[in-house]
């Protein structure tokens, strides 16, 4: 989502600084600086604020079928955490009876994941499926707003490279860094 975009729905719906302050937890002079483009929104906060603006992705028609428009908003990376990079660059259609209605789509940056998706390709996120299984994929969020995409495993619990490449390690959860989870990746879109 373009910052004008934002600015643009918030008048439009009544919304002030103040309401996107307390939406995100951050001072309202965090948030100015984020609406006049001097600090980027980070990754987390875009998809919080995506979804109380649009309320997720609504059904539409294309060619005959309901299909959810995900908007494309960034990129994750798939090996040692990395800052998550906020480059809106359109949407993925997706049937509307299998994609998330708040779901957003990530490029996948680096290897690590590469047994499941390559470089450029792309992972979908339902940022309202939190719950950690074992063998599901995810994408995490670390206290630094870092991201990373991996499996999760649990006895003991820690976030697994699913690569080609064995240099990347396990990232143990528990080691003293804190971590949200963003979403539950529920599909996988290869580059053509």
């Amino acid at each position: 989502m373009e910052i004008a975009e934002i600015r643009e729905l918030m008048r439009a719906k009544g919304y002030d600084q103040s309401d996107l302050a307390n939406l995100l937890g951050i001072d309202p002079s965090a948030v100015s600086k984020r609406l006049t483009g001097k600090r980027p929104f980070k990754h987390n906060e875009m998809v919080k604020t995506q979804a109380w603006l649009l309320g997720g992705a609504p059904a539409v028609k294309l060619g005959g079928e309901a299909v959810r428009l995900l908007p494309i908003i960034g990129q994750v990376a798939a090996g040692t955490w990395r800052e998550a990079v906020q480059q809106p660059s359109g949407h993925l259609p997706l049937a509307a009876s299998t994609a998330p209605k708040n779901g957003v789509v990530l490029v996948v940056q680096g290897d690590s994941m590469d047994l499941e998706i390559e470089e450029g390709g792309m992972v979908v996120v339902d940022p309202d499926d939190k719950a950690l299984y074992p063998g599901h994929l995810f994408v995490i969020l670390n206290e630094n707003g870092e991201t990373t995409f991996k499996q999760f495993e649990n006895d003991p619990a820690r976030l697994v490279p699913r690569s080609t490449n064995g240099s990347h390690r396990p990232i143990q959860i528990g080691d003293g860094q804190a971590f949200t989870v963003m979403g539950r990746v529920t599909a996988l879109y290869r580059r053509r």
